[in-house]
């Protein structure tokens, strides 16, 4: 499956760790964004991707307005934090939650179950 794979992250290190679990997975990441209006500008393009994995936190301000396209979108995503699942607002609580420091084979499966409930 060569999906499309969007990806808001503001850590450096953190974001090209994921890409390379991805791309091993054999998905495609076709954005890698790590401030809101960036993610927002690519999403307003028509079918912009598959799925994203979005960071809860971005440059200490909530990633919530992409988490609101997405869902306008219909584009199913996670949410990665290093905070507590309760510390999330409420709309970040009924995506699937993924903890950082992240687990690579932890990752590839949750996104690969979100392409399949697509």
């Amino acid at each position: 499956m060569n999906a499309r794979i969007l990806i808001v992250e503001d850590e450096y290190l953190i974001a090209q760790d994921i890409t390379e679990a991805l791309e091993t997975a054999g998905l495609t990441v076709v954005g890698l964004y790590a401030k809101s209006a960036d993610a927002l500008d690519f999403l307003a393009a028509p079918d912009p991707c598959d799925a994203a994995v979005l960071d809860a936190s971005l440059r200490g301000m909530s990633s919530l307005p992409v988490c609101e396209a997405l869902i306008a979108r219909g584009i199913p995503f996670l949410i990665m934090t290093g905070f507590g699942p309760d510390q999330l607002p409420d709309a970040m609580k009924t995506m699937p939650v993924l903890t950082k420091p992240l687990d690579p084979r932890q990752l590839t499966d949750a996104v690969q179950a979100l392409l399949a409930g697509r």
